[in-house]
């Protein structure tokens, strides 16, 4: 059969047509979907992005709120003697003989006791409830019970708050002087920048020689005045009036803590 050549014109359109159709539907749509998918895919990206500048932007905050910690830490941490010296008796001793050398008395030993880990007791007002039935009998609407668990909030909060632990040593520190130089050297002991206890004092003869002055008769100078020791001989005794003072103290250690490298990214390994 003959095509005409208007017939002709009209093949050639319908051929272009569906080779375009074939084209569009071989080709250009898959791509479109691409498209789509790809403009999908840099939507979360940019938001992870976004995201993850945002974690960036808190780093510098980070970093200050960390060594801000560090610092806080180290005041604290400042206050007690450290870990690696509260073991070692010869700067115990050093510390010990310093008081003694400015409270005019005569250090005459330091012995170190074992050191142990111990929780640390919190402070407070511990009340015990002996009127708890008959507060109850009368609770008709409620408003004792909560007004006793108001008065005792802060109480139970403590009681029932966890306890932190720290070292403690304890050292029996004995001493030789009058009255004067003791109490000097107990001022020194109190007025000590690291955090420590006085346990106990044993002084067997608090009148520092006077009591027995007294019964032999004799002049003793008071030893709260004195600064030197003064011994006076009664036939075959002599009194003095300074005595050896022994000295329970306990010592309190932590650990310092490590500065924190807030410029070092660490490995993932």
């Amino acid at each position: 059969m003959k095509l005409n050549y208007r017939d002709k014109i009209i093949a050639a359109i319908l051929i272009a047509i569906t080779i375009l159709l074939i084209g569009f539907f071989a080709f250009i749509k898959p791509k479109y979907k691409d498209v789509k998918t790809h403009q999908e895919t840099l939507k979360d990206v940019k938001k992870t992005q976004a995201e993850i500048q945002a974690k960036i932007d808190e780093i510098p905050g980070l970093k200050k709120a960390i060594l801000k910690i560090y610092e806080d830490t180290s005041v604290i941490t400042a206050n007690f003697v450290p870990i690696t010296e509260v073991q070692d008796p010869v700067v115990i001793d050093k510390y010990m003989q310093e008081f003694a050398d400015k409270s005019k008395a005569k250090l005459m030993k330091v012995e170190l006791k074992e050191a142990k880990l111990t929780p640390i007791e919190y402070y407070y007002n511990s009340q015990e409830d002996n009127f708890a039935e008959m507060r109850k009998a009368a609770d008709a609407d409620g408003s004792l019970t909560k007004a006793y668990e108001a008065l005792t909030a802060e109480s139970t909060a403590v009681s029932q708050r966890a306890k932190e632990s720290i070292m403690q040593t304890q050292y029996a520190i004995i001493i030789h002087g009058t009255k004067k130089a003791v109490w000097a050297y107990l001022e020194q002991l109190k007025n000590f920048d690291k955090t420590a206890n006085i346990n106990s004092v044993g002084i067997d003869d608090y009148s520092f020689g006077q009591y027995k002055a007294k019964a032999a008769n004799v002049s003793l100078p008071d030893s709260k005045d004195a600064d030197e020791e003064t011994i006076v001989e009664t036939g075959s005794e002599k009194i003095s009036n300074a005595q050896d003072v022994k000295i329970v103290v306990t010592l309190y250690s932590v650990y310092e803590m490590t500065k924190p490298n807030v410029d070092e990214v660490p490995s993932a390994n």
